[in-house]
């Protein structure tokens, strides 16, 4: 296949396992603002985005041969920048969370107490279990419907309905045994 911007994903990530480099651009393009989005709303305005999005990249080549073609390709991919974004959320440095709070136009209280909100909610959904951790993140952190989020997981409306009520369920839970 000459044009590998017509082809399949499954397709795509073969070609990469089998050693075409190239077919590896089709899909960034395809995937792009998506993963950005995700990353964007995961991390924040952080120099961390840029990073976890092309070290996606790179595990996808280097894991190409373990993608299984019966699963969406978008479902795995943002499995793999998932745990990536949950490693950087674990490694963190508070120092650079505080200068961003000194620099910042509102009151350090005020983006201090944000910073220990939003801290708190990325922890409890790091937590959660990945399916479930998709979910909410599609849905409120990427602002997609839920429409959307099952197109996107590859699984029924009814499915995400599900995975996010329960998810957030269990973030209600946990969050009142603190």
């Amino acid at each position: 296949m000459n044009d590998l911007t017509q082809a399949s994903d499954a397709f795509l990530v073969g070609s990469i396992a089998n050693g075409d480099a190239e077919a590896v651009r089709p899909l960034i393009e395809r995937y792009r603002k998506p993963l950005a989005g995700l990353l964007h709303r995961a991390l924040g305005a952080s120099p961390d985005v840029d990073d976890v999005f092309q070290e996606t990249w790179i595990r996808v080549v280097r894991s190409a041969h373990s993608f299984d073609p019966a699963q969406r390709f978008s479902s795995w991919l943002f499995t793999i920048a998932w745990n990536l974004v949950k490693n950087r959320w674990s490694r963190s440095s508070e120092h650079a969370q505080l200068v961003e709070i000194a620099s910042n136009e509102r009151s350090a209280e005020e983006r201090m107490l944000e910073l220990d909100r939003a801290r708190h909610v990325r922890e409890l959904v790091a937590r959660l279990p990945e399916r479930l951790a998709q979910a909410i993140l599609l849905r409120y952190f990427e602002e997609l419907s839920e429409k959307e989020v099952a197109e996107r997981l590859g699984i029924p409306v009814g499915t995400v309905k599900s995975r996010i009520h329960y998810g957030l369920k269990l973030i209600r839970e946990s969050d009142e045994l603190q």
